[in-house]
C-alpha cells in the first residue's frame, strides 16, 4: 500500500481490513450458532483472505507481524474446512421425523 499520506494511510487501510475480518468472524460464529455451517465457512474463508492480505502488507511495514498473520490465515483456513466438513455431515445425516 502506498499513499501520499504515507504510513498513516497504510495503518488506516490495515485497520479497515482487520476490522472487516473481525466482523466476518463474528458473523461466522453467529452462523455456526444458527447451524448454518456452509455460510459460516464462507465468512471464515473471507477472514482468512484478509489475514493473508495483512501478512503481505506487514511484510514491508512491520515484518515481525508477518508470521503472526500467516498463522492466523492458516488457522482460519482449518476452521473453515472443519465448518464445511460439519455442513457436509449434517447434509448427509438422515432427518428423523416424529410420528
Amino acid at each position: 500500500m502506498s499513499h501520499p499520506l504515507g504510513s498513516l494511510a497504510d495503518n488506516l487501510t490495515a485497520y479497515a481490513i482487520y476490522a472487516t475480518a473481525q466482523a466476518e468472524m463474528r458473523r461466522a460464529y453467529s452462523l455456526i450458532d444458527a447451524g448454518e455451517f456452509a455460510a459460516a465457512a464462507a465468512e471464515i474463508d473471507s477472514a482468512a483472505r484478509a489475514a493473508e492480505v495483512l501478512a503481505n502488507v506487514s511484510a514491508s511495514a512491520a515484518a515481525d507481524r508477518t508470521p503472526h498473520w500467516h498463522r492466523v490465515a492458516a488457522a482460519r483456513r482449518r476452521f473453515a474446512e472443519r465448518a464445511r466438513t460439519h455442513a457436509s455431515d449434517q447434509a448427509t445425516r438422515p432427518v428423523l421425523v416424529a410420528a
